[in-house]
């Protein structure tokens, strides 16, 4: 009797254990300043991911965290020497990541989060920032609700760019942010 005691306490402590363990996330990879992580959808709340993860001794601090993608900004220390392979400290656990691809559904899910159009609403001021993330082409244009093209700019290798919005009147706009990556639009409000 005192074994089969013995045996689901170590049972449920070893269940108990799983339940709190940690994981590496299924898809990691890098540039020289930059760590993405993806997740599968449910599966991590950004709660529970660490704020800074360590590689080659540099420290990675995350600037963006969403149901399924994380990403990490170099705070401190070189950048990667080898952003093919990878070994990353959690914390809990060292993740190790080698080449890999993405498919095309996970690159332009990290895009559009890394894309970031503000101030949004614009209530002040004649600029609209464009932060891309990474430098591409980047042709942007602007239009009004009934589909009248308003305004356009084309500019080549920038990861950011300000778009004069001085001509547009109070309303509601849609931006279209064409890189050499996806086109991705956004609802802009104008409120001067």
């Amino acid at each position: 009797m005192k074994n089969y005691y013995l045996s689901m306490l170590v049972l449920a402590l070893f269940s108990l254990n799983q339940a709190f363990a940690q994981f590496c996330p299924p898809t990691g990879f890098a540039t020289p300043s930059e760590l993405f992580f993806i997740y599968d959808a449910g599966t991590s709340l950004c709660v529970d991911r660490p704020t800074t993860v360590t590689v080659e001794g540099s420290t990675f601090t995350q600037t963006s965290c969403s149901d399924e993608l994380s990403v990490y900004d170099l705070t401190s220390g070189s950048p990667l020497s080898d952003p093919n392979n990878i070994a990353v400290d959690f914390g809990f656990s060292i993740c190790e990541y080698s080449g890999g691809t993405l498919s095309t559904e996970q690159f332009e899910m990290i895009f559009k989060n890394m894309l970031k159009v503000y101030p949004n609403p614009i209530t002040q001021g004649n600029d609209l920032n464009i932060k891309l993330g990474i430098n591409t082409s980047v042709k942007v244009s602007v239009y009004s609700v009934t589909g009248k093209q308003m305004l356009t700019t084309d500019n080549t290798n920038l990861n950011s760019l300000t778009v004069d919005i001085s001509s547009l009147e109070n309303g509601i706009y849609i931006a279209q942010i064409i890189t050499d990556l996806a086109t991705i639009t956004r609802k802009v409000i104008v409120m001067k």
